[in-house]
C-alpha cells in the first residue's frame, strides 16, 4: 500500500479512493481511540460522509475508544465543542472548498485546535503502521443513532459565537445575503445573523452533498455578489464547505477576499498572513505601520505564528482568518462579523486599500518533482519577474489538498500580471 501523508490540513482525496476510503478511516479511528480516548466525530454535507464517520467510529471501538458523532456540524462548532471538554481527540469528515467528489480527515487535538507539525508527523507515522499491518475490519455499527449532544453541540457552537461578538441586536434594520456553500454552516449562519437582528437572504442554504461548494460559496462568489445588488442588501458573506473560512461582499458588489478582511481586522504592531497574501496589502498596513509576518500556506500555520508572536488576527487570502480572542479554528462566520463590528460601509471603509492586480492559475499534475530543478520552469519564473518589473512577484508551489502546481503573479501592472501567468501555465503544462 502506498504511504500516506498528511497535507496542509489533513488527508483529502477523491472520496472511495485511498486515502478517503473505509480501511483508512478505520485505521485512523484505531489510532486515535487507543488509551480509551473519547473522539468526536462530525462531518459536512458531503455523501461520502457519513459512511467515513461509520468507519471512524468502528475504528475507535475497536481500540477501546468510545466514538461520538455529533452529525452535520461546521468545522469551528466540532473546535468548540472539543474546548468545552466533550472530548480528547476530533475528526472533521470534510474536503472544505473541494467539489463534492472527494472529501477528506481534519484531525483536531482536545484543545480544539489544529495539530502542530510534530503532532501530525506523529499521528502519520502511526497511521501509516497501522495501515501496514492490516488488522482485521471492525464491525460497522451502522444502526448506532446519533448521541444526545449533537442539537447541544450546534447550541454551543452559537453560544460560543454570540460571546465573541457585541451583545444585542446590533445588526438590526441590515439586509444580509449569507451563502451556505450547500455545507455544513448553512442554517447556522443565517440563525446567527437573525438572531442579531438582521434581515437575512439566504442562497445555497440547504445542505446538500451533491451541490457543496458547486458554483456557490467562497470559490464562487458571483451568486452573492450579484444577489447583494438584487436585493439592494447591505452587505453579503460566503462560507466554504465546512464553514471555516468565509468571504464578504460590500453593497456595492466588490468582493473582500482574506486580504481585505485582514486590513480591515488589522491593528499595530503587526499582524499575521501567508506567502499568497498580496503586495498591496503590506504596502498598505506599512502606511498605517502594521508589520505583516508571513507563513506557509494553511491556516494552522497562521494560527501558530498568532501564539508565537503574541498577536491578534492573522489570515489567508482564501478566507481563513484566526482570532487570538475567537474560536479555536478559524470560523467564517465569527470573522465576517468581525469585520462588521467596525461598521457595515465596507466600501468606505476599503477607500485606502489598494490590492494589486494578480493572477491565479492551477495546473494539475501527477507528481511532484522538485520545481527549482525544472531547467524550463526555473527559467520561465525569472522571466516573469522580469516582465512584472520591480516589487513584482511569482509564487509557484504545489497544492497541499489537491493534485495541482498552484501559479500566482502579481505586480503594478494588470496586462504583465496576465501574461506572466500564461507563459508560466503554458511552461508547467508542457514540463510536468
Amino acid at each position: 500500500m502506498a504511504r500516506l501523508e498528511f497535507g496542509t490540513d489533513g488527508i483529502r482525496g477523491r472520496a472511495g479512493r485511498f486515502p478517503i476510503d473505509a480501511p483508512t478511516a478505520q485505521a485512523l479511528g484505531r489510532v486515535l481511540g487507543r488509551g480509551g480516548r473519547r473522539v468526536l466525530l462530525a462531518r459536512d454535507s458531503r455523501s461520502s460522509g457519513p459512511a467515513l464517520v461509520e468507519a471512524l467510529a468502528a475504528g475507535v471501538q475497536a481500540a477501546g475508544g468510545l466514538a461520538e458523532s455529533l452529525g452535520l456540524l461546521p468545522t469551528p462548532a466540532l473546535s468548540v465543542a472539543l474546548a468545552s471538554g466533550w472530548g480528547s481527540r476530533g475528526v472533521m469528515v470534510t474536503a472544505s472548498h473541494n467539489p463534492a467528489a472527494d472529501n477528506g480527515l481534519k484531525v483536531l487535538g482536545a484543545d480544539g485546535r489544529k495539530l502542530a507539525d510534530s503532532q501530525q508527523d506523529a499521528l502519520e507515522e502511526s497511521l501509516n503502521r497501522c495501515l501496514a499491518e492490516q488488522p482485521a475490519p471492525a464491525e460497522l455499527l451502522r444502526d448506532q443513532p446519533l448521541g444526545p449532544r449533537v442539537q447541544a453541540a450546534m447550541a454551543n457552537y452559537l453560544q460560543h459565537l454570540a460571546r465573541a461578538l457585541p451583545p444585542g441586536r446590533w445588526l438590526e434594520g441590515q439586509a444580509v445575503v449569507v451563502d451556505g456553500a450547500h455545507g455544513s454552516g448553512a442554517h447556522s449562519a443565517p440563525a446567527l445573523l437573525a438572531r442579531l437582528g438582521a434581515r437575512v437572504i439566504p442562497i445555497h442554504c440547504s445542505p446538500d452533498g451533491e451541490r457543496i461548494n458547486l458554483d456557490c460559496g467562497a470559490l464562487h462568489t458571483a451568486d452573492l455578489a450579484r444577489a447583494v445588488l438584487v436585493e439592494g442588501a447591505d452587505w453579503g458573506m460566503a462560507l466554504d464547505g465546512d464553514a471555516d473560512r468565509g468571504l464578504m461582499v460590500s453593497a456595492s458588489g466588490r468582493v473582500l477576499d482574506g486580504d481585505a478582511m485582514l486590513y480591515l481586522l488589522a491593528r499595530p504592531p503587526a499582524v499575521v498572513g501567508t506567502v499568497m497574501s498580496g503586495a498591496g496589502l503590506e504596502q498598505a498596513l506599512a502606511a498605517r505601520g502594521i508589520h505583516l509576518h508571513r507563513t506557509a500556506v494553511g491556516d494552522r500555520f497562521v494560527d501558530a505564528a498568532l501564539h508565537e508572536h503574541g498577536l491578534d488576527v492573522g489570515a489567508e487570502t482564501s478566507g481563513h482568518v484566526c482570532l487570538a480572542d475567537g474560536l479555536p479554528t478559524a470560523c467564517g462566520t465569527l470573522s465576517c462579523l468581525r469585520v462588521l463590528v467596525g461598521g457595515p460601509d465596507l466600501d468606505a471603509r476599503l477607500a485606502d486599500y489598494r490590492p494589486w492586480p494578480r493572477r491565479q492559475l492551477n495546473v494539475a499534475v501527477r507528481d511532484r518533482p522538485p520545481l527549482d530543478r525544472q531547467p524550463a520552469i526555473v527559467a520561465a519564473q525569472d522571466h516573469a519577474l522580469q516582465l512584472l518589473g520591480p516589487g513584482g512577484r511569482v509564487l509557484l508551489r504545489y497544492s497541499g489538498t489537491e493534485p495541482l502546481l498552484r501559479i500566482l503573479t502579481e505586480g503594478r501592472e494588470a496586462a504583465s500580471v496576465e501574461q506572466a501567468a500564461l507563459d508560466l501555465e503554458r511552461v508547467a503544462r508542457a514540463t510536468l
